[in-house]
């Protein structure tokens, strides 16, 4: 995410046109990504293919670090428990499913599994690691979460590891083995050889890499025969669409593997105007036509924190494109992915 420069007001920046339009019609039920729930089994998944995890539902996640610990850069630290998680997302809940049509919301623990730090030295990954802290993270998390058919969503912030090492660590730790768990990737955090604090600058991807780390992902999934797809988010800020450069470079190169769902998450902490803005150029159908899932992160007031808040929060209404924001700004189409920090 990036911190907002104007949190005050919902008024257009700058006088650039929308290329998607306000005046969009909202966000429909029959988004041709996602087929009805009594569709033939050719029509969610190709023969041989885990079925998708997202076809008929809305993933809502609850971003932070782990329970109780560093409230300020998301909501999970605000929280003791799943208990918690649950209570404490049950308004988001009633609120995507009322303008969804009652569509299934499964909630996610979204937990910063590899924290990016300063780089100590040349060979520093630059990153701290849950399970390195001494978090049992299958047994205090990933297990309980299963139980109450609740997702876990392991976020790398990249650092000089790399999307490939960090997809083959969370492998090798045992997780992805469990089907409630996904993965997602934040360039903001990849840091190059030469720079020693991640996040300034803000990173990037290359496709390469990321294809690289679905395919690893993808096979894993196949050797061990699993049931459903995985869910890789990506999130993503900078786009060539409205700036000179990128967070996903050669974004039209990320290719699509077998099992593996790609979602754009919008991750810009800003007015409504800009969140709108910059989701509809992310998404854009016209520049990007494989369709990936859409993500948009909503930051809520934070009050240890509130410079880390959208002002104003957008209503569920206003993020699944029913209404348009005070700008008269509108979401052209509504998230498959929500997350709340």
């Amino acid at each position: 995410m990036v911190a907002a420069s104007r949190l005050n007001d919902d008024t257009p920046p700058t006088p650039e046109s929308d290329a998607t339009g306000a005046d969009t019609p909202p966000w429909r039920l029959d988004d041709p990504l996602d087929p009805p729930a009594s569709a033939p089994p050719e029509v969610n998944a190709r023969a041989g293919e885990p079925e998708p995890f997202m076809a008929n539902r809305t993933l809502l996640t609850a971003h932070g670090f782990r329970f109780g610990e560093l409230p300020v850069p998301g909501l999970l630290g605000d929280l003791q428990s799943f208990d918690d998680l649950q209570a404490r997302l049950q308004p988001w809940i009633e609120g995507v499913k009322a303008v969804t049509d009652h569509r299934p919301v499964t909630l996610a623990a979204h937990m910063i599994y590899a924290l990016a730090n300063p780089c100590e030295t040349a060979a520093d990954a630059c990153l701290t690691y849950l399970d390195a802290w001494g978090v049992k993270v299958i047994d205090d998390y990933i297990k309980p979460a299963l139980e109450r058919d609740i997702a876990i969503v392991l976020d790398v912030q990249i650092g000089r590891a790399g999307p490939v090492a960090l997809m083959r660590r969370v492998i090798d730790a045992g997780c992805l083995a469990y089907p409630n768990v996904h993965v997602a990737f934040d360039p903001e955090f990849a840091t190059a050889p030469n720079h020693w604090l991640p996040g300034d600058p803000i990173g990037s991807l290359p496709a390469s890499l990321i294809n690289q780390a679905q395919e690893l992902l993808s096979r894993y999934m196949r050797d061990i025969n699993l049931k459903a797809s995985k869910v890789l988010i990506l999130h993503q800020f900078i786009d060539a669409t409205t700036n000179t450069w990128s967070m996903l470079n050669d974004k039209n190169n990320i290719e699509t593997y077998p099992g593996v769902e790609i979602v754009i998450n919008t991750d810009r902490l800003d007015t409504p105007y800009a969140k709108v803005y910059e989701y509809n150029n992310l998404t854009d159908q016209n520049v990007y036509p494989k369709r990936w899932l859409r993500g948009i992160k909503i930051f809520q007031f934070n009050t240890r924190a509130p410079r880390f808040s959208d002002i104003p929060v957008m209503t569920p209404r206003q993020i699944f494109g029913l209404d348009p924001t005070a700008s008269g700004r509108r979401m052209w189409a509504g998230p498959h992915v929500l997350v709340i920090a």
